[in-house]
């Protein structure tokens, strides 16, 4: 049995592992820590269920945008905690109390090391754990196995993840659910986890030391800016635009190979709704800043089928909506038309990540970024009105 013909066929969803009736497959690390299934043939029946399952190759999404919305929460607490504008946070605590359970993506240390993989939770006191974005891969799990069992029983379950987690639990359950709501978010690529890690080893120097990691603070208002929490109570702000992860990440350069022939960076979701940033709501809607807080984070919401409108109507009151269109949303939310197009240094990168290491990725960043760390080292100096004035104009 060939679980797939080459890795950009392979978006490591899990699902080939779960629905496995002989437990014959298991995970193959590559020396840049991608993920891939690999099968014991000793233990394979050739069933075939590992191949129906695979959403990626073999299961086509129809889904199209019905409505287009800019939209934030109402509740400025549940906006500070969330990447943008909170919409997930509101969904997801509007499904716990209707007594259901909600999927995301945690990050927990453990080891020394950061794990980010998928968790269901049934409390609303665990949902800061699910908020923000988290910029590598998460492992699935046994999440798809939960989630029918959950499904089965009756519970209403929220799902969110990247397009290919989302269409990977489609794929899996093989049939509708009707108490099963999914959120897919506008994703860019993953690195993997190994390199994250790694990142944060070489840079920070001990993980020991290290209490919480931010991919996205909005201490100072929405915009990209990393913060590290230390043990002792001390935190460091990391401005994007001065650091290799966040940088090579932003271009393209560390995804795994799937992520630039991705078939969901369409209009075709696997969602019932599409959330994510909406970055220039002040160019496409300058009208709007009235009942939007910039500073607070705003999201655009693509609804994506008839359950996706249902959805929407659960947190109607709890939302501040503007409507808008798919072609305004993807003026900077390239990833909704087109994958991401591979880095032009991204295989030197990760020949110089497997042969010496994370060092060697911070030289090659230093010495090829020089003016993106100037000019984004001045730029986090100024309070954030100021950048976004100098956004605007950008924009313009």
């Amino acid at each position: 049995m060939i679980l797939f013909p080459n890795k950009s066929q392979c978006c490591n969803c899990n699902g080939c592992a779960q629905i496995c009736p002989k437990d014959a497959i298991s995970k193959d690390v590559t020396d840049s820590g991608f993920i891939y299934p690999t099968i014991d043939n000793e233990k394979c029946i050739d069933c075939g269920l590992c191949q129906k399952v695979c959403a990626y190759q073999h299961i086509e999404e129809h889904n199209h945008p019905l409505e287009v919305y800019a939209a934030a929460a109402i509740n400025s607490d549940i906006k500070q905690n969330s990447s943008s504008g909170g919409i997930f946070a509101v969904l997801a605590k509007k499904i716990l109390q209707m007594n259901g359970i909600v999927y995301g993506a945690v990050m927990e240390r453990n080891n020394d090391k950061f794990e980010i993989y998928h968790k269901g939770i049934n409390d609303i006191s665990n949902l800061k754990q699910l908020q923000g974005s988290k910029y590598v891969q998460s492992e699935i799990r046994n999440c798809y196995q939960e989630i029918k069992t959950y499904l089965s029983q009756g519970k209403i379950v929220l799902f969110s993840g990247v397009p290919c987690q989302c269409a990977g639990l489609k794929g899996f359950l093989r049939k509708n659910y009707d108490n099963l709501y999914i959120v897919d978010i506008i994703c860019h690529g993953v690195p993997s986890q190994k390199f994250f890690n790694d990142y944060i080893d070489y840079k920070f120097h001990k993980l020991s030391d290290i209490h919480n990691f931010s991919f996205r603070d909005k201490s100072n208002g929405w915009e990209l800016r990393a913060r590290i929490d230390y043990n002792n109570n001390r935190h460091k702000f990391i401005p994007t635009g001065t650091s290799s992860f966040y940088s090579l990440f932003l271009d393209s350069q560390i995804y795994r190979e799937n992520c630039y022939s991705c078939k969901y960076a369409s209009e075709h979701r696997p969602g019932d709704i599409t959330i994510g940033d909406y970055w220039g709501i002040e160019k496409e809607h300058p009208d709007s800043l009235s009942k939007l807080n910039l500073q607070e984070g705003v999201s655009c919401i693509i609804v994506n089928n008839e359950t996706g409108r249902y959805i929407l109507s659960l947190i109607h009151d709890l939302i501040t909506t503007i409507p808008s269109s798919y072609s305004k949303v993807a003026n900077r939310n390239a990833q909704l038309l087109t994958p991401s197009h591979k880095g032009k240094y991204h295989d030197d990168i990760l020949n110089l990540y497997q042969n010496h290491g994370y060092a060697a990725v911070e030289t090659f960043f230093k010495k090829h970024y020089i003016k993106q760390r100037f000019i984004h080292k001045i730029l986090s100096l100024l309070p954030y009105p100021i950048k976004t004035f100098l956004r605007s104009l950008k924009n313009k």
